[in-house]
């Protein structure tokens, strides 16, 4: 018996030991794409789920993986904060400044993190407020059911970020969307220059496609937090098993989604075959 309880405190030890360097560890993860709506080489980042944790300090190593992609695009589909870690807003804060430095657009959406901590009846309510309000000031393009045009690569790029309702995020169940929701937060989408869509949810990636977007980011997931080699993600943050949309490309009527692994991680601090990711997303012309 005492062999036993050995062998199995030594193997928790090693887990231990495991994990605590795995969430201090990040990939970067490259995917290509081409489109007949662009002209030169589109590089974007895509941020996700970065829930205010750091790596270095002030994000020094996140900030140069960042730099070093080179990106004409920054992406941020949201939860860049915990709701409830109100002390930590500023870690996300600091590192936003850092990435309106590199001179190119940031654009960012709400993602269920954000969301909740804008509630009125929110704990978090009055220290959100101020930090919403000095996150735009850094110069981050607040996307909330909006839409707006940039150049990126001397191509001209429509990006609308989309705000999903806090019920679809409920646990337990599994989410659905009005089917006319696109459309009517955010209009019709771009026919003439590249339509990117940010949305924290992938769930919803058919909907995504179907509304024209040509390039989804998303996140939320995690990648699913454990994953089995071979088999994929164990389970999404709703508690349903085996998500389909967990991290990854995806291809939907022709049309692409991203979604990240994360950056951060809140509540479970698990990452088990799932190294939390940095991803950039180079789109080609068609040839």
């Amino acid at each position: 018996m005492n062999v036993l309880i050995g062998i199995i405190s030594v193997i928790v030890m090693i887990y231990l030991v495991w994990q605590y360097q795995e969430l201090k560890k990040f990939q970067i993860t490259r995917y290509e794409m081409t489109s007949s709506k662009v002209r030169k080489k589109i590089n974007m980042v895509l941020i996700s789920d970065l829930h205010s944790f750091s790596y270095g300090k002030e994000n020094r190593l996140l900030f140069e993986a960042v730099k070093n992609a080179a990106p004409d695009l920054i992406l941020i589909p949201g939860d860049l904060i915990v709701t409830a870690e109100t002390k930590k807003y500023e870690i996300s804060l600091r590192f936003a400044q850092k990435l309106c430095s590199l001179g190119v657009p940031v654009l960012f959406s709400n993602g269920n993190h954000e969301s909740k901590a804008a509630l009125p009846e929110s704990e978090s309510a009055s220290v959100y407020e101020q930090y919403d309000r000095q996150l735009r000031q850094t110069g981050v393009t607040v996307l909330n059911n909006k839409s707006c045009e940039v150049s990126a690569g001397g191509t001209d790029v429509r990006v609308s970020g989309l705000e999903l309702p806090l019920s679809s995020y409920k646990k337990g169940r599994k989410p659905c969307l009005e089917k006319d929701f696109l459309n009517r937060q955010l209009g019709e989408p771009s026919k003439e220059h590249l339509q990117v869509l940010l949305a924290h949810h992938p769930a919803f990636a058919a909907q995504y496609a179907k509304w024209g977007a040509d390039l989804t980011v998303c996140g939320h997931n995690h990648g699913g937090l454990v994953c089995i080699p071979g088999i994929g993600s164990v389970i999404s943050p709703q508690f349903v098993p085996f998500p389909k949309y967990d991290a990854g490309e995806f291809t939907v009527d022709d049309r692409k989604i991203f979604i990240s692994r994360g950056l951060g991680t809140h509540t479970f601090h698990i990452r088990v075959f799932n190294r939390a990711e940095l991803v950039v997303i180079t789109v080609k012309p068609e040839k």
